[in-house]
Parts: C-alpha cells; structure tokens; sequence
C-alpha cells in the first residue's frame, strides 16, 4: 500500500499491550503517520511486544515514552508533544483479574480516560478514536443483531462496566466541550504475541503441554460461543475510519467490528488441537465465573459500508498464530504482570 502523502501525527496508547502493538505495526507498515506511544508495561504491556513485531520496521516513526496515563501528573507531559490524533487502545481487558480486584480496573481504566479526555480537550485535537468491546452491551441472544446504538449497555463484570463508563466520559466531553470522538466496538480478538491468560494462547499452551482445557458453560449448560476478530484487521478499521471524514456533531460517532464467524469454545479447541495435531484433553463444566456471558453480538455493515473487510476466514488467521507463536514460544510463558 502506497503511504499516504499527509502525515498524521498521533499519541497512540496500549501500544505496548496486545492490540494497540498491532495498531502500531499498521501505522508503520501503511502510513508516513508519526506516533507518540506512552507506556508504563504494568498493564498487560511488555517491553519484548513492540520488537518482536515490529522486527525490521522504521523506527524513527515513533517514540516510546514511561507515561502512567492513569496518573495526573502525565497530562502536562503528553501535552508538549506534537500530535494532532488520539487513538486509545489502553485498558486493563481480563474479566477474571477485574473480578479478583475491581477497584484497580476502575481506577486505571476510569482515571486513564478522563486523562486523554482532558488533553483532547486542552489541545483541541481533531479527531479522538476510542477502542471499546462488545462486552459492554452483555450477553445477547442467538440471532439478535446489534447495529450501532440499537441496544443499551448491560456490564456483566467490572471490566465491561469499566469499559462502558470509558464510553460515557466520550460522549459527555463530546457533547460538552465538541472533541470529534469516535468509538469503535470490537469482537473478542487474537493475534501473535497475546497475554498467555488470554484464551486462544491459553488453549495452545495447554495442548502442547497436555494439560487439561476446561471449556465453560451457563447454568444451563449451554456452550458459550464468540466471533473472533484478526487484531490486524482492526488496526486496518481504525485506520480507515480515521482517514474518513465526519461531521462534527454532539455525539460520538460509532463503528461496530466483529468477526464473520462464530465459533463455540470447544470448536476453537477441536480446531487448534487438529491444526497442532495434538488431541486435547478437554473437560467440560459450568463456569465457575459470576456473570457468564453466553455470547456477544456485534453487527460490522456500517464499517463495511467504508470498504473495511477482513482479511481471512479465522482458521486461516489461527493457523498463521500458531505457527508463529511456534516459532516464537516464549510468548507462551511470559508474565505479563
């Protein structure tokens, strides 16, 4: 792809972490966009991530800076550097660890948004795209269709309800002091270098290792189900979302993204267990997680109606990480925290 004439400039957050790294690979590999990524590696972050996948990329297109954006003391900082986008990708994201202590989601998620809020509107930039997830809208059932603004937000646990307040703070700085903000909803996504907790490495990790996979289910015993999404193929909607222009209104404007396949738990494990040639060891049990959701739901039409698509079918996308992270197996064991 021919880079694009005008040079964004960007404070691009989570960049350390798993999405936000790829975001940063995209703008490397499709843009002249120069981008500013505050890191702390305490959140998910690791300072191996942006190397490892960015091995033999231009460098001098972005700066690395030790900013805790859930900290005050950051704004005056982050406001001497020159950009003119905000991308937010930063967020504690693992509902088990926001279950064991609420209190730290809350205030770094929370604490980290009204930060980015007030230098947007200090700094007056024009264009603030905020990553949010299917799961602030709770479980949906089999068959809905959940286009933008179609159904109100039901938080099942503390991270969701973190990341639902995130998207309150957007629209009341947008409807009050005019900052163009965007929010974009995503599927559950995968991808090289994802945190071990994460299910798809999780499940790899215990294949290879013969260790026993639990596979969760409601009360009911219903499977839980999910649509995986190429974090790869988000960094591309982001992109092409930035670059379209909108007007500037009093409410955010508002992308969903989800992949086009749903998958059952056990249909990804039977799928990584073939493609490693592996039978895995699978015990199936109701989830011991207060608040299951069953499944989300999340409709991508109006993203298509810009051009975005993804890039290949999911088993195409799982066989690509799993050779990679085959080659690459200390990801399987690193502590992230």
């Amino acid at each position: 792809m021919a880079r694009s004439s005008n040079m964004m400039k960007m404070l691009l957050t989570g960049a350390s972490g798993f999405a936000g790294s790829h975001m940063l690979k995209e703008l490397i590999d499709t843009s002249h966009s120069k981008v500013i990524c505050p890191v702390t590696y305490r959140h998910g972050g690791n300072s191996k991530r942006i190397p490892a996948l960015l091995e033999g990329k231009d460098t001098t297109l972005y700066e690395l800076c030790n900013l805790d954006l859930a900290n005050e003391k950051c704004i005056e900082k982050i406001l001497s550097f020159d950009f003119d986008t905000i991308v937010n990708f930063a967020s504690e994201s693992h509902v088990d660890r926001s279950i064991k202590k609420p209190l730290k989601f809350f205030h770094n998620n929370i604490d980290l948004m009204v930060n980015l809020l007030e230098i947007a509107r200090i700094k007056a930039i024009k264009n603030f795209i905020h990553i949010s997830t299917d799961e602030v809208y709770g479980s949906l059932p089999a068959g809905s269709i959940n286009k933008e603004w179609q159904y109100p937000h039901r938080p099942s646990n503390p991270y969701s309800a973190s990341k639902s307040a995130q998207e309150s703070l957007a629209m009341s700085y947008c409807k009050t002091f005019s900052i163009p903000i965007t929010i974009i909803n995503s599927t559950n996504l995968i991808g090289e270098a994802q945190n071990q907790e994460k299910f798809l490495p999780k499940i790899i990790s215990s294949i290879i290792s013969q260790e026993v996979i639990y596979v969760d289910t409601d009360n009911e015993k219903r499977m839980g189900s999910r649509k995986y999404l190429y974090a790869g193929d988000l960094a591309k909607a982001v992109i092409k979302v930035t670059n379209t222009k909108s007007l500037v209104e009093d409410f955010p404007r508002k992308f969903h993204i989800s992949g086009s396949e749903e998958y059952s738990n056990l249909d990804v494990v039977n799928l990584v267990g073939r493609l490693l040639g592996i039978e895995p060891r699978i015990q199936i049990r109701i989830s011991p997680r207060p608040g299951y959701d069953l499944r989300y739901e999340l409709n991508s039409d109006r993203l298509k109606s810009l051009g975005w698509e993804e890039s290949d079918v999911l088993k195409n996308h799982i066989a690509k990480i799993l050779n990679w992270t085959l080659s690459n197996p200390d990801w399987l064991t690193i502590d992230y925290h």
